[in-house]
């Protein structure tokens, strides 16, 4: 898997995911991070929030547990982490662990690039948006994160002429 990650306001992304960074945005005001209260997930644009995540951040010893998992994550994945550990992710527990540490660390938006090549030989290509909430304007509390995925068919198939 390659994986990079750029301070979501240095790139130009898709339109859904800047919809949701926009959003979030909106609701921070003046602050680094707005607080889960206000945060609504049907403020989102409906085609995103099947491929939204909510992550509830357990400050000692860290970790990070699925508050929601959008049914387009479990059928691209193939699975569904409501209610677990990150660790308890069967294929990405240390990716998206590091992630999130590096989110509440940095208290600020961040966008990663991820290739994927499945067993199967399907290529995918990542992007997610991951942004912080913070229900006491100190620490982060709550992440949200959002996912475009591209599969790359043309990546695994040659095309037959005729």
């Amino acid at each position: 898997m390659d994986v990079t990650a750029v301070p979501a306001e240095t790139t130009d992304l898709p339109a859904g995911l800047r919809e949701v960074l926009g959003y979030w945005n909106r609701l921070r005001g003046d602050g680094w991070a707005p607080a889960w209260a206000d945060f609504r997930l049907l403020d989102l644009p409906s085609p995103v929030i099947p491929f939204v995540i909510v992550l509830d951040v357990v400050p000692d010893p860290l970790d990070f547990v699925y508050r929601f998992w959008g049914t387009g994550n479990t059928a691209y994945i193939g699975y569904d982490c409501t209610g677990m550990s990150v660790r308890q992710n069967k294929l990405f527990s240390a990716k998206v662990f590091g992630e999130c540490q590096q989110l509440v660390e940095e208290r600020r938006p961040i966008v990663w690039f991820s290739k994927v090549v499945r067993n199967d030989g399907l290529y995918r290509e990542y992007t997610r948006l991951r942004v912080p909430l913070s229900d006491d304007g100190e620490i982060v509390t709550h992440i949200v994160s959002a996912v475009r995925i591209e599969e790359k068919l043309d990546e695994i198939f040659t095309p037959v002429s005729g």
